[in-house]
Protein backbone atom coordinates (compact mmCIF):
# COMPACT_ATOMS: atom_id res chain seq x y z
CA UNK A 1 0.00 0.00 0.00
CA UNK A 2 1.30 3.32 -1.33
CA UNK A 3 1.14 6.15 1.86
CA UNK A 4 -0.34 9.52 1.38
CA UNK A 5 2.23 11.88 1.53
CA UNK A 6 2.68 15.55 -0.15
CA UNK A 7 5.98 17.30 -0.55
CA UNK A 8 7.09 20.52 1.33
CA UNK A 9 10.11 21.92 0.35
CA UNK A 10 12.58 18.54 1.77
CA UNK A 11 10.18 17.80 4.06
CA UNK A 12 7.83 15.07 3.22
CA UNK A 13 4.28 14.94 5.04
CA UNK A 14 2.13 12.01 5.45
CA UNK A 15 -1.33 12.58 5.97
CA UNK A 16 -4.82 10.01 5.92
CA UNK A 17 -8.62 10.67 4.55
CA UNK A 18 -11.67 9.30 5.86
CA UNK A 19 -14.79 10.13 5.50
CA UNK A 20 -16.84 11.75 1.77
CA UNK A 21 -14.92 13.99 0.55
CA UNK A 22 -18.17 15.94 -0.32
CA UNK A 23 -18.99 16.86 3.64
CA UNK A 24 -17.13 19.58 5.04
CA UNK A 25 -13.43 19.12 5.19
CA UNK A 26 -11.61 18.46 9.03
CA UNK A 27 -7.78 18.44 9.26
CA UNK A 28 -6.57 16.84 12.51
CA UNK A 29 -3.16 17.49 14.11
CA UNK A 30 -2.26 15.38 17.64
CA UNK A 31 -0.16 16.23 20.22
CA UNK A 32 3.49 15.66 20.24
CA UNK A 33 5.11 12.34 19.13
CA UNK A 34 1.59 11.23 17.93
CA UNK A 35 0.45 9.84 14.69
CA UNK A 36 -2.45 9.49 12.52
CA UNK A 37 -3.10 5.91 13.64
CA UNK A 38 -3.42 7.66 17.66
CA UNK A 39 -6.70 9.22 16.56
CA UNK A 40 -8.25 6.03 15.23
CA UNK A 41 -7.09 3.98 17.93
CA UNK A 42 -8.35 6.83 20.35
CA UNK A 43 -11.80 7.02 18.89
CA UNK A 44 -11.92 10.15 17.37
CA UNK A 45 -12.17 9.23 13.39
CA UNK A 46 -15.33 6.59 14.10
CA UNK A 47 -17.01 9.80 15.76
CA UNK A 48 -16.39 11.84 12.73
CA UNK A 49 -16.04 10.47 9.79
CA UNK A 50 -19.71 10.08 9.14
CA UNK A 51 -20.18 14.04 9.46
CA UNK A 52 -16.37 14.88 7.97
CA UNK A 53 -14.22 14.77 5.30
CA UNK A 54 -11.32 14.04 7.99
CA UNK A 55 -8.02 14.33 7.01
CA UNK A 56 -5.27 13.39 9.54
CA UNK A 57 -1.99 15.31 9.19
CA UNK A 58 1.67 13.96 10.63
CA UNK A 59 3.78 17.03 10.56
CA UNK A 60 7.39 16.87 10.50
CA UNK A 61 9.55 14.88 13.31
CA UNK A 62 5.80 12.65 13.60
CA UNK A 63 4.83 9.35 12.51
CA UNK A 64 6.10 8.57 8.92
CA UNK A 65 6.73 12.19 7.56
CA UNK A 66 10.02 12.98 7.60
CA UNK A 67 11.74 13.80 10.25
CA UNK A 68 14.90 16.56 10.64
CA UNK A 69 17.15 15.79 13.24
CA UNK A 70 18.41 19.99 13.19
CA UNK A 71 16.07 21.91 15.77
CA UNK A 72 15.66 25.29 12.30
CA UNK A 73 13.64 22.48 10.52
CA UNK A 74 10.97 23.05 13.34
CA UNK A 75 10.39 26.48 13.28
CA UNK A 76 6.70 27.33 13.66
CA UNK A 77 6.62 28.93 10.61
CA UNK A 78 7.40 25.76 9.10
CA UNK A 79 5.68 23.19 11.34
CA UNK A 80 2.22 25.40 9.86
CA UNK A 81 3.54 25.02 6.42
CA UNK A 82 3.35 21.43 6.90
CA UNK A 83 -0.20 21.63 7.12
CA UNK A 84 -1.14 24.42 4.83
CA UNK A 85 0.89 22.29 1.85
CA UNK A 86 -1.99 19.64 2.46
CA UNK A 87 -4.27 21.54 2.66
CA UNK A 88 -3.52 23.25 -0.38
CA UNK A 89 -2.49 20.23 -1.93
CA UNK A 90 -5.54 18.54 -1.35
CA UNK A 91 -7.60 21.31 -1.91
CA UNK A 92 -9.28 21.60 0.75
CA UNK A 93 -12.20 24.65 0.91
CA UNK A 94 -12.57 26.14 4.18
CA UNK A 95 -11.50 23.50 6.33
CA UNK A 96 -12.12 23.70 9.93
CA UNK A 97 -8.83 22.24 11.62
CA UNK A 98 -8.29 20.63 15.07
CA UNK A 99 -4.91 20.41 16.74
CA UNK A 100 -4.28 18.99 20.10
CA UNK A 101 -1.75 20.22 22.79
CA UNK A 102 1.52 20.76 20.17
CA UNK A 103 -1.20 20.21 17.53
CA UNK A 104 -3.24 23.40 18.73
CA UNK A 105 -0.27 25.53 18.51
CA UNK A 106 0.34 24.01 14.64
CA UNK A 107 -3.21 24.79 13.85
CA UNK A 108 -3.48 27.65 14.98
CA UNK A 109 -0.20 29.29 13.89
CA UNK A 110 -1.61 28.16 10.15
CA UNK A 111 -4.85 29.56 10.77
CA UNK A 112 -3.94 33.33 11.46
CA UNK A 113 -1.72 33.34 8.14
CA UNK A 114 -4.88 33.55 6.63
CA UNK A 115 -7.90 33.64 8.43
CA UNK A 116 -10.73 34.17 5.94
CA UNK A 117 -9.85 30.45 4.40
CA UNK A 118 -10.92 29.00 7.46
CA UNK A 119 -14.48 27.87 8.71
CA UNK A 120 -13.07 27.15 12.89
CA UNK A 121 -10.71 25.92 15.00
CA UNK A 122 -10.99 23.82 17.35
CA UNK A 123 -8.08 23.95 20.21
CA UNK A 124 -7.53 21.31 23.16
CA UNK A 125 -5.10 21.59 26.17
CA UNK A 126 -2.30 24.23 24.83
CA UNK A 127 -1.16 27.81 25.32
CA UNK A 128 -1.08 30.52 23.62
CA UNK A 129 2.78 30.95 24.27
CA UNK A 130 5.26 28.36 24.44
CA UNK A 131 7.21 28.30 28.07
CA UNK A 132 9.84 25.69 27.51
CA UNK A 133 13.16 25.73 30.01
CA UNK A 134 15.52 23.63 28.43
CA UNK A 135 17.74 23.79 31.15
CA UNK A 136 14.79 22.15 33.51
CA UNK A 137 12.43 20.80 30.62
CA UNK A 138 11.20 17.11 31.48
CA UNK A 139 10.55 16.74 28.09
CA UNK A 140 13.70 17.74 26.12
CA UNK A 141 15.09 15.52 29.22
CA UNK A 142 13.72 12.29 28.61
CA UNK A 143 14.05 12.96 24.53
CA UNK A 144 17.67 12.85 25.60
CA UNK A 145 17.39 9.52 27.30
CA UNK A 146 15.34 7.63 24.23
CA UNK A 147 12.09 6.24 23.05
CA UNK A 148 11.94 3.99 25.74
CA UNK A 149 11.62 6.32 28.28
CA UNK A 150 9.09 8.39 26.98
CA UNK A 151 6.88 5.23 26.36
CA UNK A 152 6.84 5.37 30.12
CA UNK A 153 5.66 8.54 30.96
CA UNK A 154 2.98 7.94 28.45
CA UNK A 155 2.20 4.95 30.78
CA UNK A 156 2.47 6.84 33.88
CA UNK A 157 -0.67 9.21 32.72
CA UNK A 158 -3.02 6.79 31.37
CA UNK A 159 -3.92 3.22 30.26
CA UNK A 160 -2.30 3.65 26.99
CA UNK A 161 -3.78 1.40 24.16
CA UNK A 162 -1.21 -1.10 23.23
CA UNK A 163 -0.90 0.30 19.42
CA UNK A 164 -0.43 3.52 20.47
CA UNK A 165 2.40 1.89 23.05
CA UNK A 166 3.94 0.40 20.41
CA UNK A 167 4.03 3.29 18.42
CA UNK A 168 5.52 5.70 21.07
CA UNK A 169 8.14 3.20 21.64
CA UNK A 170 9.20 4.06 18.15
CA UNK A 171 9.55 7.53 18.18
CA UNK A 172 12.73 9.35 16.41
CA UNK A 173 13.58 11.24 19.72
CA UNK A 174 16.43 12.59 18.45
CA UNK A 175 13.82 14.78 15.80
CA UNK A 176 11.56 15.13 18.71
CA UNK A 177 14.59 16.47 21.01
CA UNK A 178 15.27 19.10 18.36
CA UNK A 179 11.51 19.84 17.90
CA UNK A 180 11.38 20.68 21.90
CA UNK A 181 14.44 22.82 21.11
CA UNK A 182 12.74 25.24 18.42
CA UNK A 183 9.44 24.99 20.53
CA UNK A 184 11.53 27.21 23.25
CA UNK A 185 11.59 29.86 20.63
CA UNK A 186 8.17 29.97 19.25
CA UNK A 187 6.78 33.35 19.13
CA UNK A 188 3.48 34.05 21.36
CA UNK A 189 0.06 33.47 19.59
CA UNK A 190 -2.06 35.51 21.47
CA UNK A 191 -2.22 38.73 18.90
CA UNK A 192 -2.17 37.11 15.74
CA UNK A 193 -5.30 35.27 17.19
CA UNK A 194 -7.47 38.49 17.50
CA UNK A 195 -7.39 38.81 13.67
CA UNK A 196 -9.32 34.42 13.40
CA UNK A 197 -12.93 35.94 13.43
CA UNK A 198 -14.74 32.50 12.96
CA UNK A 199 -15.34 30.36 15.50
CA UNK A 200 -13.16 28.66 17.73
CA UNK A 201 -14.30 25.68 20.44
CA UNK A 202 -11.38 25.48 22.96
CA UNK A 203 -11.29 22.68 25.64
CA UNK A 204 -9.29 20.97 28.38
CA UNK A 205 -9.67 18.41 31.14
CA UNK A 206 -10.27 20.13 35.02
CA UNK A 207 -7.25 19.16 35.64
CA UNK A 208 -4.83 19.72 32.80
CA UNK A 209 -1.64 21.65 33.33
CA UNK A 210 -2.96 23.67 30.75
CA UNK A 211 -6.62 24.42 31.69
CA UNK A 212 -6.07 28.14 33.02
CA UNK A 213 -3.97 28.49 29.66
CA UNK A 214 -6.50 27.27 27.54
CA UNK A 215 -9.50 28.99 29.45
CA UNK A 216 -7.91 32.24 29.04
CA UNK A 217 -7.36 31.59 25.32
CA UNK A 218 -11.26 32.92 25.05
CA UNK A 219 -10.31 36.46 25.19
CA UNK A 220 -7.88 36.60 22.54
CA UNK A 221 -10.72 35.39 20.16
CA UNK A 222 -13.53 37.32 18.78
CA UNK A 223 -15.70 34.14 18.87
CA UNK A 224 -14.90 31.42 21.07
CA UNK A 225 -16.25 29.13 24.13
CA UNK A 226 -14.51 27.48 26.29
CA UNK A 227 -15.32 23.55 27.07
CA UNK A 228 -14.18 21.71 30.67
CA UNK A 229 -14.15 18.23 31.37
CA UNK A 230 -14.39 17.45 34.60
CA UNK A 231 -11.59 15.07 36.51
CA UNK A 232 -9.77 15.05 33.52
CA UNK A 233 -5.87 15.78 32.95
CA UNK A 234 -3.96 16.42 29.62
CA UNK A 235 -3.41 12.70 29.04
CA UNK A 236 -6.78 11.20 30.34
CA UNK A 237 -8.42 13.49 28.14
CA UNK A 238 -7.42 12.16 25.39
CA UNK A 239 -9.23 8.59 24.99
CA UNK A 240 -12.43 10.34 26.29
CA UNK A 241 -13.14 10.76 22.68
CA UNK A 242 -16.90 10.58 22.26
CA UNK A 243 -17.42 14.05 24.40
CA UNK A 244 -15.31 16.39 22.55
CA UNK A 245 -16.44 14.84 18.85
CA UNK A 246 -19.91 14.81 20.18
CA UNK A 247 -19.66 18.83 20.26
CA UNK A 248 -17.72 19.20 17.42
CA UNK A 249 -20.51 17.26 15.74
CA UNK A 250 -23.02 19.25 16.88
CA UNK A 251 -21.39 22.39 16.31
CA UNK A 252 -19.85 21.93 13.37
CA UNK A 253 -20.97 19.11 11.69
CA UNK A 254 -22.14 19.08 7.91
CA UNK A 255 -25.63 19.07 8.65
CA UNK A 256 -25.27 22.49 10.74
Amino acid sequence: MVMPYVKNDDVLVRYETFGDETNLPLVLIFGISMTCEDWLELGYISGLAKEFHVVCVEPRGHGLSTCPTNSSSYALPKMASDIETVINTLDLVNPLVWGYSLGAKIALAAAVQNPEAYRGLILGGFELHSEVDLATDMVAETFSSGAQAWLAVWMQMFDVPDGMATRLARVNTNALHALRTAEAEWPPLGAASESFTAPVLLYAGEKCFFRNATAAAVAHFPSARYLERPGRNHFDLMPDSAWITGEVVQQFGSSR
